[in-house]
């Protein structure tokens, strides 16, 4: 029951990323609020758990785009893993480090989208204007990763009366 109600979640959160989060766009880049989610849960409930989850979020993100399946899967796999290679070295209940691990994970996770873009010769913006989208959209979601954690953090404290560790 409870992996119905994560699936269901993240299939509110990519139809809300898909239709409405493009309205909230500064200089060009919009929140990817899969992307945050996903590294949400591998924060909190450990790499195998965000891993999991991020290929869902990302094939119900391909299932909206005009192109072929998997390269939202791969680029949000990469997330979770690298979020995953973060949380093993460094204090899971600072949120300054989730909040740097949301950056540099979004820029990873572009940089993966990009590749695959041009290497299935679809197109893919300019140097400059891709650099600027992912300087805003790291920005954008690591200012969204404190409420993100918040969310994921509050069930697992109220159901346990403490943070589980995964």
């Amino acid at each position: 029951m409870k992996r119905l109600a994560i699936a269901a979640l993240l299939l509110a959160i990519v139809m809300v990323q898909v239709t409405w989060a493009p309205r909230l766009a500064i200089a060009g880049a919009f929140p990817n609020l899969a992307l945050v989610a996903v590294i949400a849960i591998s924060w909190t409930a450990g790499v195998r758990s965000g891993m999991a989850w991020a290929c869902v979020a990302g094939l119900m993100l391909d299932l909206t785009a005009a192109g072929p399946l998997g390269p939202h899967a791969v680029a949000l796999l990469a997330g979770a893993y690298l979020t995953g290679f973060w949380t093993r070295n460094l204090d899971r209940e600072s949120l300054v480090h989730p909040v740097i691990a949301t950056a540099v994970t979004t820029a990873v996770y572009s940089l993966v989208l990009v590749a695959a873009d041009d290497t299935l010769g679809l197109p893919v913006p300019a140097l400059g204007v891709a650099v600027q989208l992912v300087v805003v959209a790291s920005l954008y979601n690591a200012v969204l990763m404190p409420i993100a954690l918040l969310l994921v953090r509050r069930p697992r404290e109220s159901t346990t009366g403490r943070t589980e560790a995964a």
